[in-house]
Order: C-alpha cells, then structure tokens, then sequence
C-alpha cells in the first residue's frame, strides 16, 4: 500500500466490536454456582486475578484452574467460557460494515486467556469478521501502555502510520498517537462509520480528523 494508506485497522473490542455488559458475566456466574455477585466480583476482579491475566501472567491452563478454585469448582469450563461471553454483545452495525473496507482488520483487546476460549467459542462470529486477534496477553502489555502498541505494530509488520486504531477510551487513542499510529475515538457507531467512510464497497481511506 502507499505511505498514506491504511494497511490495518485496529478496533478495540468492548465498547466498540461489542458492548460491553460485565453485569452479564457476573449475573451468569452467580446463577451457575450460587455465589453471589458481590463475592465473585472481588475475586475475580477487584482482586487482580484478571489483570494479571491480561498482562500476560497466566495461560489458558493456569487461568482456568485460578478461576475455578476462585469459584469452589461450582461451575464447568464450558459453562465458565459461555458465562464470560455474555459480558460482550457483539456490535453487528459496525462489523458487517468494516467486512466492506479494503484494510485488513485486527481485534486489539485487554483482555486475557479467556477471551481466547471465547472467541474460538460463543463469540466465534465476532472474531470471524478480524484477520486476526490481538489480546493485551498475547503481547504481555495492556493499552495504553506504549509497549502494546509497540509490540502490536510490530505482530502486524507495519509502520504505526498505517494503523488506524479506533477505540473507546481516550488515553488510548491518544498513546497510539503518541506511538505514531492514525487513531480516532469511537463514541457512537453511527460517528465512526461516517468518519471510516464506511459505505458498502467504499475504498477505505480511513479519516481520522477529529
């Protein structure tokens, strides 16, 4: 592509690829093992298990068991990975209408192992609209740490200034621009698919005015 196109488009995953309903997640899991939220919360949670998960400390194995000790063993694997799923409610308006841009597109998530189950399992649709999936564990740094947006340009192989990051939370957008990325902030789908020039079958030229 020429220096002044698009090669990748990154999009984050909650809050743009899919709404984000944590409360979902943890309404499942305390249906599935009779502990109530409160508690899973702070386990979970609250205490830096998942953090560490999405700095890269636990693979699928050893976050599996953690979650399963932290959850006395009440609930499957299976019915774990459907639980955590519901915390994501894929955004189906924006993602049939990046499948029509010419960039290759990326999830760029913080997020750890078990999105990894999830995407390969109830959210398998979501991930099939992505050429490939970036979590924050894949790259042992979360967003908006610099070191992600190092390590992710370069798994994709490009110069930052043909990413185009498009993200919820401001201080990423502002560190991917920091990084030399392209970067817009995502506030309704509607603004987005404007900005991305985003009709069916357009040429994606991505803009990124603010």
């Amino acid at each position: 592509m020429t220096d002044g196109a698009v090669d990748w488009l990154v999009v984050d995953l909650g809050g743009v690829a899919a709404a984000y309903r944590p409360e979902r997640r943890l309404a499942a899991l305390e249906r599935e093992t009779g502990i109530p939220q409160e508690i899973i919360n702070h386990r979970l949670f609250e205490s830096g298990l998942d953090r560490d998960a999405e700095l890269g400390f636990h693979t699928i194995e050893s976050i599996t068991a953690a979650l399963a000790e932290a959850l006395e063993h009440r609930i499957s694997i299976a019915s774990l990975i459907e639980a955590w799923a519901l915390a994501f409610e894929p955004n189906r308006d924006l993602l049939d209408a990046i499948a029509q841009l010419q960039p290759r597109r990326t999830l760029f998530t913080n997020n750890g192992p078990m999105m990894d189950l999830c995407l390969s399992g109830p959210l398998a649709q979501l991930a099939s609209s992505f050429d490939t999936v970036m979590c924050s564990w894949h790259l042992a740094a979360a967003k908006p740490d610099s070191a992600a947006f190092a390590r992710a340009a370069s798994r994709l192989t490009s110069a930052p200034p043909q990413l185009l990051l498009v993200d919820d939370t401001r201080a990423n957008v502002d560190a991917a621009r920091t990084a030399g990325w392209r970067a817009l902030t995502h506030v309704t789908t509607e603004r987005t698919l404007a900005r991305l020039g985003s009709s069916a079958g357009s040429a994606a030229s991505a803009q990124t005015s603010r």
